[in-house]
């Protein structure tokens, strides 16, 4: 089958974009095998990751991580951003952000391709794998200098791995978020939805719940159309959950439902909205 001149020269097109792509992950590479302190690794990564994108002249990359921001001088950031998560042993630590400083069209939403944020993802973690291999390697350093002398060398216990992960909380509130996105707040007679808990405080393990919590002004029909919508949810998340963990639960979500009176009288779980201690995160009004 013949291409039409139009067809060949997006396959073209489409080509050299992955042309480039390629040499952006050579030139990463290229960085890892210097074998770099963490610093001047990341420096080095903001410097040189712009050959991959498809407006190369006005890409700019920034990487954050721990209390560090890593930058070239001489740009300002703009809403044209796209970001991925530095995930150290299951801990967030930081994140690279990748901007086009200028405005040139949109593709979709976006002037980001959708191949240029699977770029990144990889780019992200071939720098969450070079900085745990090095904390990896100071980890096991000093755990040896601490059975052989009875102290560690290393005084700076960031430089060695995280000691909790954070990724259970992460992609739960990621959810929660989704759901918030998805849920028809007037056909069920909500009036804000909010996150407490576990998830709400960055501290979930494989086995907790997501706690949400609905501030309802509706009457007994959209109540348990409501619960059953997500129920529906909480036997999906359940089901993820297992899939990552190996944990099985029998649903994921844990419902409180509160309504003006409720809010009014102080009663349970209403006291959390807008406490001073422990208060209710919103997420999103009707």
């Amino acid at each position: 089958m013949l291409l039409s001149n139009g067809q060949y020269e997006e396959t073209i097109s489409r080509l050299k974009e992955r042309e480039k792509e390629i040499k952006c992950l050579y030139k990463v590479q290229g960085i890892i095998n210097d074998d770099l302190p963490t610093d001047s690794f990341l420096m080095q990564i903001t410097q040189h990751i712009w050959g991959g994108w498809q407006y190369p002249n006005i890409t700019r990359a920034k990487i954050i991580f721990e209390d560090k921001t890593f930058k070239e001088p001489g740009w300002t950031e703009t809403k044209w951003v796209q970001h991925s998560d530095i995930i150290i042993d299951g801990k967030v630590l930081g994140r690279i952000e990748v901007y086009y400083t200028k405005f040139i069209r949109l593709v979709r939403d976006s002037q980001f391709l959708p191949e240029e944020q699977k770029l990144l993802d990889t780019i992200a973690y071939k720098i969450s794998t070079y900085i745990f291999n090095q904390r990896l390697v100071k980890t096991l350093e000093a755990i040896e200098a601490e059975q052989k002398n009875g102290e560690s060398e290393y005084k700076d216990i960031s430089t060695l791995l995280p000691g909790q992960a954070d990724i259970h909380w992460i992609w739960r509130y990621e959810m929660v978020n989704k759901m918030a996105e998805k849920l028809d707040f007037a056909n069920y007679g909500v009036k804000a939805m909010y996150l407490i808990g576990s998830v709400k405080n960055s501290t979930s393990d494989p086995a907790s719940d997501i706690d949400i919590m609905l501030h309802f002004k509706g009457d007994e029909h959209q109540k348990k159309e409501l619960k059953a919508w997500f129920e529906g949810w909480s036997l999906c998340l359940s089901e993820i959950n297992l899939s990552k963990t190996g944990y099985k639960t029998n649903g994921l979500i844990d419902l409180q439902i509160v309504t003006d009176k409720d809010i009014e009288m102080k009663n349970s779980f209403a006291t959390m909205i807008g406490s001073v201690n422990n208060s209710a995160k919103l997420i999103k009004k009707g």
